[in-house]
């Protein structure tokens, strides 16, 4: 574990802008998100014991959110936990120096992103207590594998689930709005429609309708004045 560390704390960021961003990416961690995660970081698989499939879906934080937040201790954490596995399962063949538990764990980082942490951890439980068949040869093809296997059985089931309800939630909102919209125009207090205004007072120069009766008011108002000066001509000439 001494020496997982240091080995990860080599690609921690250090002085600079670097650190910077990294200190001004924990924040983005809602307070529940980051509790439980230093909770996870702190206690590992223990900290998931008495926890369900669907709760660890619920409450846990997702690995891009973690890696955002503390790349370098997310990492040790998985690390860590896979050293532990491997040596449950007695794949040290396999996998046998720091240099292979680096390559998984960049590959777990960029092949399920969107899985929780808590679900790594769990899948973890699982291949330690014989849910996925290793027959008996564990590599990290075979690790991913089962995380894939995890993600079907679990994750996107989950993922689904919750979309249904968002959608039903979002289609009940849309029809309360109509009957609400319903409701309001039966008991007439909704308001009147604005091509009933008057226009008189509230122009609407994008209106066509408006347009037109302002062009035909244009229209007789020139007529009128055309017509002015000849009725006052017809009268000079008629009087003596």
């Amino acid at each position: 574990m001494t020496q997982l560390s240091k080995s990860f704390n080599s690609h921690l960021p250090r002085d600079g802008k670097d650190s910077t961003n990294s200190n001004q990416q924990v924040a983005t961690l809602s307070s529940t998100q980051l509790q439980r995660l230093n909770g996870l970081l702190s206690s590992g698989q223990r900290y998931l014991i008495g926890q369900d499939a669907k709760q660890v879906y619920q409450n846990g934080v997702s690995l891009s959110a973690a890696l955002n937040g503390k790349k370098g201790e997310t990492r040790m954490l998985l690390a860590a936990e896979l050293t532990r596995l491997v040596r449950h399962v007695a794949a040290t063949r396999t996998f046998q120096g720091e240099a292979d538990i680096h390559d998984a764990v960049d590959d777990i980082c960029e092949v399920f992103p969107s899985m929780k942490v808590d679900e790594i951890l769990t899948c973890f439980k699982y291949i330690r207590q014989g849910v996925y068949e290793l027959y008996g040869n564990f590599t990290i093809n075979t690790l991913i594998e089962c995380l894939r296997k995890y993600e079907m059985a679990n994750t996107v089931v989950f993922r689904e689930e919750e979309h249904r309800q968002r959608k039903r939630l979002m289609n009940t909102a849309a029809f309360d709005v109509r009957r609400l919209m319903s409701d309001l125009e039966n008991d007439g207090k909704l308001k009147t429609s604005r091509r009933l205004l008057d226009r008189t007072y509230i122009p609407y120069p994008n209106d066509k309708t408006d347009a037109k009766t302002q062009s035909t008011e244009q229209h007789e108002e020139t007529t009128s004045q055309t017509q002015r000066p000849k009725t006052n001509e017809e009268g000079t000439e008629g009087t003596p």
